[in-house]
């Protein structure tokens, strides 16, 4: 398979993948609802279900119990926020691990590398020398380095694929731009020029939403989220047959599930149907 053969297998299997995003009118009726039970039975009727099959109402997933790498995990009306966030990311980084294998093998190790990204908070927390929480431990990702000696994590981390984030050493280092540094260094030396300029603008995209965040939060977070979708649906489209679409696609992923998140997390932690 040529390379071009194989961004042309690519593209038909993103442009897929991006018809199945909630637009603006999804998220419009799934913020409106208030019970989780409801939640995700409505969600499991759009684009979201792919990421919800395994939620199953009235069970719970039992980290104890389960064997390492087991499937993602059930989440019902009873289960807990920490489970359905596990079950989320562990979905997430196989999802990614699925688009590297799109993408011509020179561009693997860079969408690989994203799928460190839901991670970055853990990190943050353990490298600051915190308790590594319960929650932390359960996660068989995570759980290798989550000793309680900080001597012992770093040096676990250190001989693990996180290794490239550990410039600075501690929690005051900015690990999202510690990634991007390095994810950088990973993009083929044979890329174009076009997916080089495109995926500049892509970094250059959340520097500017993370800004906005920074000096706008409490007033308008939710419309500079709704910018940074929007522009970045643009830069898919923009891009076909480009590597650069599998990171603008890999981008938008990202926040629905955060979007998602939120919403499963507020129902969770706040469920209005019980008071009832």
């Amino acid at each position: 398979m040529t390379e071009l053969s194989r961004f042309v297998y690519a593209q038909v299997r993103l442009q897929a993948r991006y018809g199945q995003l909630p637009d603006q009118a999804v998220w419009q009726r799934l913020e409106g609802i208030t019970a989780l039970s409801h939640l995700l039975q409505t969600a499991r009727t759009t684009g979201l279900r792919t990421w919800l099959l395994t939620i199953a109402s009235g069970t719970r997933w039992d980290a104890r119990s389960a064997p390492t790498g087991t499937a993602p995990l059930n989440i019902g009306v009873h289960s807990d926020s920490h489970a359905m966030e596990k079950s989320l990311r562990q979905q997430l980084r196989q999802h990614i691990e699925e688009v590297a294998r799109w993408l011509p093998p020179p561009w693997r190790p860079a969408v690989r590398w994203c799928g460190l990204l839901p991670d970055l908070p853990a990190l943050h927390h353990l490298l600051s020398g915190s308790d590594a929480p319960a929650w932390l431990r359960d996660d068989e990702r995570l759980k290798p380095y989550a000793h309680d000696l900080q001597a012992l994590r770093l040096q676990a981390l250190r001989d693990s694929p996180y290794a490239p984030l550990l410039a600075g050493g501690n929690g005051s280092v900015d690990l999202a731009a510690v990634w991007a540094a390095h994810w950088r260094t990973l993009w083929p030396k044979e890329a174009s020029a076009a997916d080089r300029a495109a995926l500049t603008e892509l970094g250059r995209l959340f520097d500017n939403h993370y800004a906005a965040l920074r000096s706008d939060l409490a007033r308008d977070g939710m419309r500079a989220r709704d910018h940074l979708d929007q522009r970045l649906r643009s830069g898919f489209r923009r891009h076909p047959h480009q590597a650069a679409a599998a990171f603008y696609y890999l981008a938008l992923t990202g926040l629905s599930l955060e979007r998602l998140r939120g919403q499963l997390t507020r129902l969770i932690l706040f469920p209005l149907e019980r008071a009832s």
